[in-house]
């Protein structure tokens, strides 16, 4: 019976390891009684669901409880007042209650923890800054020592009850008496764009291909705004560029947030980010990439959908097609054009120079992609890629697609590469 993947679960889970116990916060199943248990440690208090991001923080002042969500604040007077406020503000059905991180909390990171598969060691991956700290990298570098081996037993704890989840993301602490505090921890399934990142990362040739990219914290928005001046945020989990948002800083200095044709403008980036925070990452997690400028057809941007299909133990490429943007989006999910690649290159403007080795390039990157993303998801026979070209011919993999749409090859007016992926798709059946 496979374990649920809720947070709780892992958080028993976790606590089944003796060496594990002693650093994990204070955690129980939200009900009226765990609630008061919790508020006689007189400490602020922060309640997640069990299943997505949303939270919810609590906080005791001057003998009053304050409920601070996404978007408001609400103060009650008394405990008993509380809860009845408190259920009026959730919006799931199951949540946790834990002691929330407090200003003792001198180095808060997300680290990434990854495996190659369900029989490898674990490895960190990669560490998020989640708040700013005053340390320098070397005192960064001290205290995130003393933490590797807390997260790698983590990792491998909750691998075991998790065999087909190759990426953790734990958020972790430590305080000014070095103890180290396990917050929380995500599970990242071959389906999450993160979880995908790191996968095809791992394959030197392939890196140079991949936008930088990172979990987004209101750290890595700043940075990321200040390195790259465009930025694309994506839900780790999502298809059809539903929830991806365009974030611009602008001459003036103000933030311009593009979502789907729609754009609004914030006057400083804490407002742009409480906006993105109250909107999208109540919901869901997100990641940061920098953007790609894109080839553009008539001022729209275009990218290349690249089919690869498993054909006697080896992956094949079966089929291109180059999507258009529609006009005021900035990316090709809603396409208002679907073009050969020939006659996309054309129409793009792109030198010839830089087109000679355009489909062997492509073709490689695929495959090797295709490799890498096997190894990590059972039973994977068809992969739609995005790749993103800039005028100068330049390639990029923008996303991967484990059931891509193939409907669009048959908008083509000549439907070879639409019958060859049906065939080779229909021969799995047989």
């Amino acid at each position: 019976m496979k374990a649920s993947r809720g947070r709780f679960t892992q958080f028993k889970i976790l606590s089944t390891d003796e060496s594990l116990r002693k650093h994990i916060v204070k955690t129980e199943l939200l009900t009226k009684q765990s609630l008061f248990n919790m508020l006689d440690l007189n400490e602020p208090l922060v309640i997640k669901a069990v299943y997505n991001t949303d939270e919810i923080c609590i906080l005791h002042k001057n003998n009053l409880y304050h409920i601070q969500t996404t978007d408001k604040v609400i103060t009650v007077h008394d405990k008993e007042a509380l809860y009845p406020a408190l259920k009026n503000e959730m919006k799931q059905k199951f949540y946790i209650i834990q002691k929330s991180p407090t200003s003792n909390d001198i180095f808060r990171h997300f680290v990434t923890m990854h495996r190659n598969t369900a029989l490898s060691e674990w490895y960190v991956a990669s560490k998020t800054k989640k708040i700013r700290t005053t340390f320098n990298p070397l005192m960064s570098e001290i205290y995130f020592k003393k933490m590797e081996q807390v997260v790698i037993r983590a990792a491998t704890k909750l691998g075991e009850s998790y065999p087909d989840c190759h990426l953790i993301v734990l958020d972790i602490a430590c305080d000014w008496r070095r103890n180290i505090w396990i917050y929380d921890s995500v599970l990242h399934f071959p389906n999450s764009k993160w979880s995908q990142y790191h996968i095809l990362s791992k394959k030197l040739e392939l890196r140079k291909y991949l936008p930088n990219t990172d979990l987004l914290t209101r750290e890595t928005f700043s940075y990321y705004l200040h390195r790259y001046q465009s930025i694309i945020l994506k839900p780790c989990i999502g298809q059809n560029g539903i929830g991806v948002i365009q974030i611009s800083r602008k001459c003036d200095s103000t933030y311009e947030i593009h979502a789907g044709i729609k754009k609004l403008t914030k006057l400083s980036l804490d407002e742009a980010y409480y906006f993105i925070k109250r909107c999208y990452l109540s919901k869901r997690e997100y990641i940061v990439q920098q953007r790609i400028a894109l080839a553009t057809i008539n001022k729209c941007p275009i990218d290349i959908r690249v089919v690869t299909q498993k054909m006697s133990a080896m992956w094949s490429v079966t089929g291109k097609i180059v999507k258009v943007a529609g006009e005021q989006f900035f990316i090709t999910n809603a396409a208002q054009k679907l073009l050969t690649l020939e006659q996309a290159i054309y129409d793009a403007e792109i030198p010839q120079t830089y087109i000679e080795n355009l489909v062997p390039q492509l073709n490689k990157i695929c495959l090797l992609a295709s490799d890498l993303l096997e190894e990590n998801i059972q039973g994977l026979s068809i992969i739609g890629f995005d790749i993103g070209i800039t005028k100068n011919g330049s390639l990029w993999i923008i996303e991967c697609n484990k059931v891509p749409d193939i409907n669009m090859f048959n908008e083509l007016e000549d439907k070879t590469m639409y019958h060859t992926i049906l065939d080779v798709r229909n021969s799995k059946k047989q």
